[in-house]
């Protein structure tokens, strides 16, 4: 009975901290991100990329909302669009007219990897970004350092030769604008534009450069650049753990766990019936 009471609770721990949303409370003045991955190429990249933001956005108090092209006709209560690996025309004419009017009227807009090739006729957005890609990304992806360039809120805090394996785009000409990040080639990898709260980075097409610390930090705090914000970013602890659903990954994580512990409590409990029982019999023979 005692064993068995042991391994109910160890399923019901693991259970109950595996199961159990999270509450997250967000503040009002958190600035919202609306997040759009269309035309994407790489669907497990995205997906990836999005949970990890979701993980920032949690860990230091902003809000990510994912969308689609159509929701930029809206814009109210949005700080930030992202343009997360888009590609191609995903925007038709009014929506692109919407995007230019909320940048230049003070809105911000971060965009990643192959958002560079988003809207391949559309003028204003490859004017802002500055620079125009010599063609498609460089395959297959290969490792380059970066280097990030201080005296911008973007790059405070990065002060570390960065290792990242991407399919890296090339620009011609390259950015006139205020460069964040180069490659050891002195090839720009990320800027922003000095008029508009617009940032680019070339990094971001590949599932690992998701996982880096330094690419994350990056990232949020142009998030929170292209916001306006002037506050410091300041780490909610408490409240970054991914919400429910939680992957099926995790639960079975969740579940390894708790049947190696059950099975370390059996195994704990046969030892100790084994010892109880020897030591019984041994008072048995022992003469009187």
């Amino acid at each position: 009975m005692r064993t068995l009471l042991r391994l109910f609770l160890i399923a019901g721990l693991a259970g109950a901290s595996a199961l159990a949303p999270v509450q997250a409370a967000h503040a009002a003045d958190e600035p919202r991100v609306l997040v759009l991955t269309a035309g994407h190429d790489d669907g497990e990249t995205v997906e990836f990329a999005l949970e990890r933001l979701g993980m920032e956005a949690r860990r230091w108090n902003f809000v990510l909302v994912e969308g689609e092209p159509a929701d930029v006709e809206d814009l109210s209560g949005i700080d930030v669009v992202m343009l997360l690996n888009t590609e191609g025309a995903v925007f038709d004419e009014r929506q692109e007219a919407a995007v230019r009017e909320f940048v230049e009227g003070g809105g911000g807009l971060v965009a990643t990897h192959s958002a560079a090739l988003t809207g391949p006729d559309w003028a204003w957005w490859h004017e802002t970004l500055g620079a125009t890609a010599t063609g498609p990304p460089i395959e297959p992806a290969v490792q380059k350092a970066v280097d990030f360039n201080a005296g911008s809120p973007i790059t405070e805090g990065l002060t570390d030769e960065l290792e990242l394996t991407e399919r890296w785009y090339y620009f011609d000409p390259e950015p006139e604008q205020d460069v964040l990040a180069t490659l050891d080639s002195g090839d720009p990898v990320a800027w922003n534009s000095p008029e508009l709260r617009v940032f680019y980075s070339v990094a971001g097409g590949e599932h690992g450069s998701w996982g880096e610390r330094d690419f994350l930090q990056l990232i949020r705090q142009a998030i929170w650049w292209a916001a306006g914000e002037a506050r410091a970013m300041t780490q909610n602890t408490a409240d970054a753990a991914p919400p429910w659903p939680y992957t099926l990954s995790f639960i079975m994580f969740v579940g390894a766990v708790a049947g190696g512990g059950a099975i370390a409590v059996w195994r704990l409990d046969r030892t100790e019936s084994a010892r109880i029982a020897e030591a019984s019999q041994a008072r048995e023979r022992a003469p009187a």
